[in-house]
């Protein structure tokens, strides 16, 4: 059972999450040998493209799933068979994986981690900052004439994936820091966030996320939060916000 082999309640939501993903069950998340996949479309997947992946790779801290295209399958049992869930996330293998992909124009393009907050989760607000929440229609309205918080708004509503929830945090009627969360899936919101620069350092950001991340709970859906492997101030963002490291994945675009 999937329950069984994961640590809590989210971890196991999350791993079905990743098996609609990768087109594979949940329980190859918990396995300590690699899973391959052919990669498709299915439904309750994560919306970031409309295609299926070309080459994608995820672990949960024990075996890899790689889910690829079937030009890539040949390769990517290799990969699998020759190597660790971990291993393949150290350079010398990316760097295999991108001779590879190159022969088809593409190459890994991200390379991120995924945390998952506490459980249970507790919001307590620290009352030095005005925050005020907002709906997927007063983002459109009135956020989005506000440029500059790329990492907290898509800035598009006409995607299926697309910003529903944000909180905004004020100084003098200004806004200086921004948490908006996109509709993944269904189920798993990501929460991205952006303060000025002149306004950092101050515990902004990890107020505005533990905000967004009892608000998205209160909306029924689970949030999550990533980073890039060098984004250290983000990450520290994450600890301090009751989050920890839960999967990495990397994923393969077009070189354009």
């Amino acid at each position: 059972m999937v329950k069984a082999m994961f640590k809590n309640e989210l971890v196991s939501a999350a791993a079905k999450q990743l098996a609609s993903d990768y087109c594979c069950n949940a329980e190859d998340f918990a396995c300590k040998n690699n899973t391959v996949t052919l990669a498709g479309i299915t439904d309750g997947r994560r919306i970031f493209r409309a295609e299926p992946d070309f080459f994608k790779v995820g672990t949960m801290g024990n075996g890899a799933v790689i889910t690829a295209a079937g030009e890539m399958l040949d390769f990517a049992n290799e990969l699998a068979e020759k190597y660790g869930g971990a291993e393949i996330f150290e350079l010398t293998k990316v760097r295999k994986i991108n001779e590879q992909l190159a022969k088809y124009n593409k190459a890994i393009a991200f390379n991120s981690i995924f945390y998952l907050p506490l459980v249970p989760y507790e919001y307590v607000p620290n009352n030095n900052f005005k925050l005020k929440f907002y709906e997927k229609p007063e983002i459109i309205s009135e956020l989005y004439p506000i440029k500059g918080f790329n990492n907290a708004l898509m800035y598009d509503s006409t995607k299926p994936r697309h910003d529903v929830l944000a909180v905004c945090a004020f100084d003098n009627g200004q806004i200086i820091g921004m948490a908006g969360a996109s509709n993944d899936s269904q189920r798993f919101w990501q929460i991205g966030i952006d303060v000025l620069p002149e306004y950092r350092g101050n515990g902004i950001a990890a107020e505005l996320v533990s905000a967004l991340t009892k608000a998205v709970f209160d909306h029924g859906a689970i949030p999550y939060y990533s980073t890039w492997s060098g984004n250290i101030a983000s990450q520290n963002t994450a600890r301090r916000a009751g989050y920890y490291p839960v999967w990495t994945e990397m994923n393969a675009f077009d070189i354009e």
